[in-house]
């Protein structure tokens, strides 16, 4: 999808034609694009395009911006039904973009673009060439899906930096969706599909009318679409918890310490295990109550783990509906006024396994004196003084989100011709809001149950558990009301009416708005013997802010935010953020030379833009671009762009997010020797006994996830250059070659716990190695233990990654058995490196996965084969993900021989789509279609490499072959 168009084609899609030239059913790819405005030009039969990555009006659709395009044909025919869909399967994302596959973690439905894998909020994302404000939570960027899918016209990508251009975020590049124009009557579509596996429903319904005039035109329209939820328990590949634990343990069925049963640490019972030797912690037997000391024996792992997989979702379930509405009406010869205006409601949600309760870092005191407690000894509280206790809370229920996401966007304004200088103006006003709500259930009341399982006895007069203390011959009962005592040794045992007042959930509502005034000239300067000096100018208000409100009783205190009147887990605070901007910009086009020898043409265009933010100061950034035209054949072409990214609001004013973080501790079995060769190791395991004996009990550990008010915005700069060649001899063929160059500075990053402990032992840096407390020297069997792992966010070191853009298009038409179209995309990534913090341990990404950057291999490709005749049209589509290595992919860290645990690696994966269709004289267009024909399933990462089912569900199919049907009917 990123060959260029011709110019009869980039005409063709300025018209506003809803598909490409000769009906192929493919993606057409572009140095230039079609646009968001078009004007009559001086030539005849020529039309003048506003070109994505340019502010200037020109007839040239082959300029020096590599953009692809994804026509509505080939959106249409693809069988796709959500934006980010569509998006996400181009060769230039790469990354961690999230989709609703994202169930820790997600639940909004959200979908966002990560254009060069470098993070969601470094693509800008354009609707008609305005900045949209769907900012979530879930990945403070842009959420794709809001956009209505039946409004979209066609998409371009511009695949490289263009902060003059466009201001802040345009780093990896940009999307613009191009909405459709000129709709005249009813249109109907609707498609069903399921998968193989008898799952997954899907479909959606759309309805758009339009009608245009001399005047003007309007067009208004809806969607519905609807995504069951699948289990991850209904597939193979997800169905266990895998970890790969390295060492002789090798691969496990495991999953979670926090079990049914329970954990009991510190083995009262001083029980010996299988090897003779006390165990380090009991379980309760599966068929005892619990309420005896012989119903506990030694815990065993990993055969005793829970494994909480079945519990969790695939994919989770997604239901929006869109409305819509675009007009336009000539005020009269020179003056149009013109809007868009749409509105998007999810309803979605996450759904996760019970709660994994741990009574130290949860600060909950199991007493001694509860009538449950067979041992009489108090578990848990933070002190770090008593035994832990664990348990996966089924008696609160599964943990589940129910949530809903509205997004309202509203562009519009008054263009026309300044007087007669052949100048034109945009005055533009775009206002985009964004609410989230969630209601979360699957959590307790810390006070309530800190007194349900604090002493009790039973009544004397009635038998009934009592909270509180019994009457002695010194003092009388103290009775707690309103308590019912609980059972946390064996939580079946609990009754509903025991929970009701402890069971709990709670609410978080967030508000995000976006409002910007533009106003825009272009137009001709003067004219050379090469034509003529084409200028635009602007100027920009914008906008931002974020509000984020949670339920009174899951405000938490400093530092480490552990304490709130709901589960640890949930503790978070309110927050809100605002800044706003002024900007100008200045574009030129200079055309240098023209019909000479070996120069068909030659030109330059240069930008700069002026910001003044509120919160961060200003800044200048340009760009420089050059084409050149040997002969008419071939393009030549190369860009210099500085680019920046400014903090989110979120980034700045978030409050801090206490998360579950699977985390491999490199201090387990540590031992004296260790920390002699590397002294960094005393900084990253204090408090951790250095007997060879420590092992962090936990596959999950908390992280506290903070926001940083002092931020700075990124800055960077991004350099591409290449050629397109289109042979006049041999029509229809296209070859497309870029070469892509970024480097950004002052990168913004919240960082993952295990990155962090990974720098520390490696560096010894105190920007890492202060990021983990844990429980110290005097607390017993729990030294070492991590209380909490803050993942704050810095402007910290650096990043750079290049590569090469490969296209090659041919269209073969009028054949005696139809058109045919071939076209190849491929994106090979050369490097990514990050330097985390000056002096720290750079990293080489390219060809690797980790969690806190995603998946980054080094090949990524689009195939298409598309076919036409009498009606009838086909579509194949291949996809192809590289092979790519984890690197420490074990939780122990080594091999069975004590050598670090070599690299895992990944093979490639291939899928291949099909879809028939057939047009009907009646305007009436039938389609089949199969996705994942091989019905491939994903490769395995193992979960502790990963956040959810055992693999990349941002990057990989996990739902297995899917069949659809649709239709469209034209009236």
């Amino acid at each position: 999808m990123s060959s260029n168009l011709t110019l009869r084609q980039a005409v063709h899609l300025a018209l506003g034609a809803a598909g490409t030239l000769g009906s192929a059913p493919l993606a057409l790819a572009a140095d230039a694009a079609g646009p968001a405005d078009t004007t009559p030009s001086q030539g005849p039969g020529l039309t003048e395009i506003v070109v994505t990555g340019s502010r200037i009006r020109r007839v040239d659709a082959e300029t020096a911006n590599p953009i692809l395009v994804i026509d509505q044909k080939t959106i249409q025919e693809s069988g796709i039904t959500q934006v980010g869909d569509l998006l996400q399967r181009i060769p230039s994302i790469s990354g961690s973009a999230t989709n609703p596959n994202t169930n820790n973690g997600g639940g909004f439905g959200e979908s966002t673009i990560e254009l060069r894998g470098l993070d969601a909020k470094r693509t800008l994302i354009l609707v008609d060439g305005h900045r949209v404000g769907f900012v979530g939570t879930t990945a403070d960027a842009t959420d794709v899906n809001q956009i209505p899918f039946n409004l979209i016209d066609h998409v371009e990508v511009l695949k490289e930096g263009a902060g003059a251009i466009y201001g802040s975020d345009a780093i990896g590049g940009v999307v613009n969706f191009i909405t459709r124009k000129d709709v005249e009557g009813l249109e109907i579509t609707g498609d069903y599909g399921s998968t193989t596996h008898a799952d997954g429903k899907h479909g959606q319904f759309g309805v758009v009318f339009g009608s245009t005039s001399e005047k003007g035109s309007v067009m208004v329209g809806g969607n519905y679409y609807k995504q069951e939820q699948v289990s991850a328990g209904n597939r193979d590949f997800s169905k266990y918890a895998l970890y790969l634990y390295g060492a002789a343990t090798g691969v496990t069925r495991g999953g979670s310490s926090r079990t049914p049963t329970g954990r009991i640490y510190d083995n009262p019972l001083n029980l010996l295990g299988a090897d003779g030797t006390p165990c380090a912690s009991l379980t309760r037997k599966t068929t005892a109550s619990g309420s005896a000391l012989t119903d506990y024996r030694c815990y065993n792992s990993p055969g005793d783990n829970f494994n909480y997989q079945p519990l969790n979702l695939l994919t989770t379930p997604v239901e929006r509906s869109s409305f819509f509405g675009k007009g336009n009406y000539k005020i009269n010869d020179a003056v149009e006024a013109y809007a868009t205006v749409t509105f998007t409601h999810t309803h979605s949600g996450f759904h996760l396994a019970p709660l994994p309760f741990d009574a130290l870092s949860d600060n909950i005191v199991i007493s001694g004196q509860s009538i449950y407690n067979p041992f009489g000894i108090d578990f848990g509280g933070n002190s770090g003084a008593n035994p832990d206790l664990t348990l996966r809370t089924f008696l609160f229920g599964s943990r589940m989100s129910d949530t809903t996401e509205d997004g309202s966007d509203f562009n519009g304004g008054v263009k026309g011709d300044l007087f007669n200088t052949g100048w034109k103006w945009d005055a533009n006003v775009t206002y985009s809001r964004l609410q989230e709500h969630a209601n979360i259930s699957g959590y307790y009341f810390g006070s309530k149950l800190s007194a349900a399982v604090g002493p009790s006895f039973l009544d004397p007069t009635t038998g009934a558990p009592t909270c509180g203390t019994a009457a002695t011959a010194t003092a009388p009962a103290v009775i707690i009301s309103g308590c019912t005592p609980i059972n946390m040794f064996n939580q079946f045992d609990n009754t509903p009416a025991q929970l009701s007042g402890v069971s709990a959930n709670y609410n978080t509502d967030y508000v995000y708005t976006y409002k910007a005034v533009d106003l825009d000239f272009n137009g001709k300067v003067w004219t050379l013997p090469a034509g003529d000096i084409q200028a635009a100018v602007g100027f920009e208000y914008n906008d931002r802010r974020g509000n984020s409100v949670a339920d009174q009783t899951v405000q938490a205190l400093p530092p480490l935010y552990l304490s709130c009147g709901l589960s640890q887990e949930t503790c978070t605070g309110n927050a809100i953020g605002t800044y706003n901007s002024k900007q100008e910009y200045l574009e030129l086009l200079v055309p240098i030379l023209k019909d000479l020898p070996l120069v068909n043409s030659l030109n330059v265009d240069v930008g700069v833009r002026h910001n003044d933010y509120s919160l961060f100061g200003k800044s200048t950034k340009s760009d420089f671009k050059v084409e050149y035209r040997p002969i008419r054949d071939l393009l030549l072409r190369g860009t210099f762009s500085q680019v920046l990214r400014v903090p989110t609001v979120n980034d700045i004013a978030a409050s801090p997010l206490n998360t579950s973080v699977t985390f491999n501790d490199p201090c387990n079995g540590l031992t004296q020797a260790q920390v002699t060769a590397n002294p960094n190791l005393a900084l990253a395991c204090a408090g951790v006994p250095r007997n060879g004996t420590f092992k962090e009990p936990n596959g999950q550990i908390t992280g506290l996830n903070e926001s940083n008010p002092n931020l700075k915005p990124e800055t960077g700069k991004v350099k591409t250059g290449g050629f397109v060649y289109e042979p006049s001899y041999v029509q229809g063929l296209s070859l497309e070659v870029d070469y892509w160059d970024y480097h950004i500075d002052g990168l913004i990053t919240t960082l993952d716990s295990n990155y962090s402990i990974q720098q520390c032992v490696a560096t010894g840096s105190p920007t890492f190695c202060s990021l983990v407390t844990r429980y110290g020297a005097g607390t017993g069997s729990n030294a070492g233990l991590i209380l909490a792992f803050v993942n704050p966010s810095f402007n910290l070191g650096s990043l750079e990654t290049s590569g090469v853009d490969l296209s090659v298009k041919y269209a073969l038409k009028n054949t005696p058995i139809g058109a045919f179209n071939f076209e190849l995309d491929w994106t090979h990534t050369n490097n990514y490196t990050n330097n985390p913090a000056p002096g720290s341990a750079t990293q080489e990404i390219a060809g690797t996965y980790n969690k806190q950057f995603g998946n980054y291999a080094k090949n990524r490709g689009l195939l298409l084969l598309g076919w036409n005749w009498l009606g009838a049209d086909a579509l194949i589509t291949g996809r192809y993900i590289g092979s790519l290595e984890i690197t420490n992919p074990s939780v122990t860290g080594v091999d069975a021989t004590g050598a670090p645990y070599p690299p895992y690696p990944i093979g490639s994966v291939i899928y291949t789509d099909i879809t028939l269709g057939y047009t009907f004289p009646t305007k009436t267009h039938l389609q089949l279609g199969v996705r994942n024909l091989s019905d491939k399933q994903p490769p395995i990462f193992y979960q502790n490499n990963v956040a959810n089912a055992n693999t990349d569900v941002n990057t990989y199919d996990t739902l297995g072959r899917q069949w659809w049907a649709g239709f469209s009917q034209k009236f």
